[in-house]
């Protein structure tokens, strides 16, 4: 779980430094990802199993697997350019500090994990 966070973290970071990145491009739609929750990485695709083709004669699956973290557009920022640009620096910058927030907790997390596990192998000694 915490891979996937890390990898959420990762992705989101992209879009939101695309977003930073074409602030002045006019009629740029800024983008975002879906929040991440437990709930969602349960029921998401990257969770469950994939059918693995074995034989040439079988089917192959006809519509491709749809990432695990997708893109939300649809937003609806409280102001925009004249130009239809609608990247708001402040909001960006408030998306990105959340981001490595909480991709440091994520980071966190897996020390915290590391950490007990070498604690478990040292105590059988």
């Amino acid at each position: 779980m915490a891979k996937m966070r890390l990898d959420w973290s990762a992705q989101r970071q992209k879009v939101l430094s695309e977003n930073i990145a074409n602030a002045d491009t006019p009629n740029y739609r800024s983008h975002d990802l879906k929040s991440l929750n437990f709930k969602n990485l349960a029921m998401s695709e990257a969770s469950k199993v994939a059918m693995v083709r074995t034989d040439a004669g079988h089917l192959a699956p006809g519509i491709p697997e749809p990432g695990p973290y997708r893109e939300v557009t649809e937003r609806f920022p409280y102001e925009s350019a004249a130009d239809g640009n609608e990247v708001v620096l402040e909001e960006q910058m408030s998306a990105l500090s959340d981001t490595k927030n909480q991709y440091n907790l994520s980071i966190e997390l897996v020390k915290k994990h590391l950490n007990m596990i070498k604690i478990a192998t040292r105590a059988g000694r």
